[in-house]
Parts: structure tokens; sequence; C-alpha cells
């Protein structure tokens, strides 16, 4: 074989590689329909800026392989996966009081179908305890903020589990995981600092 024919054959190699990942990346992302049907290609629910600014898309949209796109509302809408994060679909009340407004003076976020407003929250991790974070756009920056929240099996309902910049919400937590003293004491004494390190002790140490 030429060096010409080397070089073809080396681009041509190249260029599949490309191809493949290219199709492994659109099947990355999927989305899921209330009917249980799973749709697979890239997702996107969020605008990064231009025309109206930053903001959550009203509808949910998924473009193929073959770059058809596709639009969903919503509410019919149960899970989707973007980038790897995935993002599940809740009903919150917080005492029909609008988000976030309130959830510095309320940590409760009740799980409602028929009285609540729907959040995709990411899901951060699961387990006995399972850690999610709601996010939202401030309307005059544009800026994406985020809130931790928790759960644990059972639960109709979800805590707030941080206050921002000012770490975590200690007398919240320690109320909400009476069921573990060992915890307890361990944000009182302010030895957790992070919500992922509450949720790993919970789900390591804390028996059922």
């Amino acid at each position: 074989m030429n060096k010409r024919a080397s070089l073809f054959f080396f681009f041509l190699l190249l260029f599949s590689t490309h191809i493949l990942l290219a199709q492994s990346n659109d099947h990355s992302d999927y989305l899921v329909l209330n009917t249980g049907d799973t749709l697979y290609g890239r997702v996107q629910h969020s605008k990064e800026g231009g025309f109206g600014g930053r903001g959550f898309y009203k509808k949910v949209r998924i473009t193929d392989t073959h770059g058809k796109r596709k639009k969903y509302k919503r509410k019919n809408v149960s899970v989707f996966s973007v980038d790897g994060s995935v993002f599940e679909s809740f009903w919150l009340s917080q005492q029909s009081q609008s988000f976030p407004r309130v959830s510095l003076e309320n940590p409760r976020y009740d799980i409602a179908f028929k009285n609540g407003e729907q959040h995709f929250l990411r899901n951060v991790s699961k387990g006995r305890l399972s850690h999610y974070e709601l996010e939202w756009f401030d309307q005059e920056s544009s800026t994406l903020w985020s809130m931790s929240l928790l759960k644990k099996e059972g639960d109709r309902f979800f805590i707030r589990a941080d206050q921002g910049l000012f770490g975590l919400k200690g007398k919240v937590l320690r109320n909400y995981f009476s069921d573990c003293p060992k915890l307890q004491e361990k944000i009182q004494r302010k030895e957790l600092k992070k919500v992922h390190q509450v949720v790993t002790f919970y789900n390591t140490n804390c028996l059922p």
C-alpha cells in the first residue's frame, strides 16, 4: 500500500470514528414521556442567551440522529437526561406560594400533583436519602440558581438542605434527622459542611 492510500484509509478511519462518537453522544440524552415511551437524541430544556435571555423552554425539545426535532409539553414528560444529568418531574406545593420566593421561610416542599407546580429536579444521588437540586433562572440577571432538596424513602415531601452561601440549614436538618442522633450531632458540631456529606453519612451510618 502506497503512502497516498495509507493516508486515505487513515482519514477514512478518523472520519468514521468521529461519526460513531457523534451518534453515541446523540444517544446519551433521552426523554421519557408519561406514556412510558423513551426517546433518544439531543435534548434541550433551557436556552443559553440570545433573544429573550437565558431561561427554560416552555416545551422540552429533542433532536434525533437524523436531525428531526420534536417538542413536548413539560406536563407530558416524566424524565429527561441532558449531558449525563437526569431531571425528574415532580409537582411541588409550598402552601400555594410561588417558587422560590418563600423557600427561605418554609423549607418543606410537598409532592402534590393536583395543587402543585411542576419542576424538573436534577437527580444528584439516590438512596434511602436522595439528593436533588431545584434550579431556576433569576428574571433580572438571567443567572441560574439552585437549591439542594433531600427526601427520605417513603416521604411525600422534600426539605431544603442549604441556604446558598450561608451553608447548611442546620436547624431544619437536625429536626429532619431525628431518626439518627449521630447525624444530628455531626450537624450540630458543624463537622459536616456540605449537603453531599450529610447524604453520604445518612446512607452509610443511619440504620433504617
